[in-house]
């Protein structure tokens, strides 16, 4: 059994939880199939290689991704990408919209980018890093004459000014963004049986408090009945929905410091989500994982660029790491604790920096993401 294979399935299953698909884009179609974009390793390298045999199903799946349409109206030439970057790190701009429909139509760019996380792969170390931006920071937004949040972003103009916008503040070189609706992350998370998380009695207060307010249209995966949370601390199992609700969580419900916190379960939660596919992966899973997903997603990523990332990163110590209980992702918040004020701009609160505070915070990004 090629080894490779099962390795670029673990890490196809974490991109597309983080909300990217290995669509093909025109020019890698060729005559390339699955198993010659995966270079051949020795038979016998896994006892369990009926979990990883390409069956009708799964290879039907694959050819389906051929015709997946990904966004091309990206131009990488109106990116205001930093040239000066080193070139070893690929940084894709994760994009959670707030949509409840359950397919990423036309009018899904019209939504506010409501998450926005950088994930910095380094191709050469296989590292995985994960930095959030908060949604009420007061950004240039450019094209536009007055400043404005960064969330505004990609409802003005989708993925384009969404990278754009945070290379523009950021002196970043991002070329690839994902976006994915907050209900095709419950759909996933449903895919592959829930995910234990270890919360405080305020967060599965809050849960069960808004669910019951605002009854979700996305059922359990068996359609049986949504049990409530114990409202008490510790390790709970949660369905899909409420997986979504704990990353979504803000201040009015005991649930600490608002966006702050709120970005620091969406990390906790996807890295939750790496380490537990990357316990139990098998082509099977990998196939619901695909047409799972299809649906929710929006991205210029092609499949060519997909399987260079596998390469980089699980070829690297991640799975041992995640078999270990080791951490699988470093993390960063921006901006940075004592670095920025509150300012009321026409009765709206935002996150404002100074000029030197601006420094310190791309000074900070740069040196978590290259190193000194």
């Amino acid at each position: 059994m090629n080894i490779l294979k099962k390795l670029t399935s673990g890490f196809l299953a974490l991109i597309l939880l983080a909300g990217l698909t290995p669509a093909i884009a025109e020019e890698d179609e060729e005559e390339l199939s699955f198993e010659d974009m995966i270079p051949e390793v020795e038979e016998g390298a896994f006892e369990d290689e009926a979990d990883w045999t390409i069956t009708d199903e799964v290879q039907e799946t694959i050819e389906d991704l051929d015709s997946w349409e990904i966004d091309t109206s990206v131009n990488p030439d109106d990116l205001e990408l930093n040239t000066e970057l080193p070139e070893n790190v690929v940084n894709i701009l994760l994009i959670g919209i707030d949509t409840r429909a359950k397919t990423m139509d036309s009018s899904a760019g019209l939504q506010h980018n409501d998450v926005n996380m950088i994930l910095s792969i380094d191709t050469e170390k296989g590292t995985v890093k994960l930095t959030s931006i908060l949604r009420d920071m007061y950004v240039t937004i450019p094209g536009f004459n007055t400043k404005s949040r960064i969330n505004n972003a990609y409802a003005r103009g989708g993925g384009q000014l969404a990278m754009k916008t945070i290379n523009h503040n950021f002196k970043m070189n991002i070329q690839y963004y994902v976006t994915i609706n907050f209900f095709g992350l419950a759909s996933i998370i449903e895919s592959i049986g829930g995910i234990d998380v270890e919360m405080t009695k305020g967060e599965a207060y809050a849960i069960n408090h808004y669910i019951k307010e605002h009854p979700p249209v996305y059922d359990t995966k068996d359609h049986s009945e949504r049990v409530p949370l114990e409202v008490e601390a510790g390790t709970q199992h949660l369905d899909g929905i409420q997986a979504v609700m704990y990353a979504r969580l803000r201040t009015g419900m005991k649930t600490g410091n608002g966006d702050f916190n709120r970005t620091a379960r969406q990390r906790k939660l996807l890295e939750l989500l790496l380490n537990k596919i990357m316990q139990d992966m098998s082509l099977n899973r990998l196939n619901q994982l695909i047409t799972t997903t299809l649906p929710y997603v929006t991205t210029n990523v092609n499949g060519g660029t997909i399987f260079n990332l596998a390469y980089a990163v699980l070829t690297s110590d991640i799975i041992s790491r995640a078999h270990n209980g080791e951490s699988l992702i470093e993390q960063h918040r921006i901006p940075m604790d004592k670095t920025y004020k509150y300012l009321d701009v026409d009765g709206a609160s935002v996150i404002n920096l100074s000029n030197d505070n601006w420094k310190t915070n791309i000074n900070a990004l740069h040196a978590f993401i290259y190193g000194n």
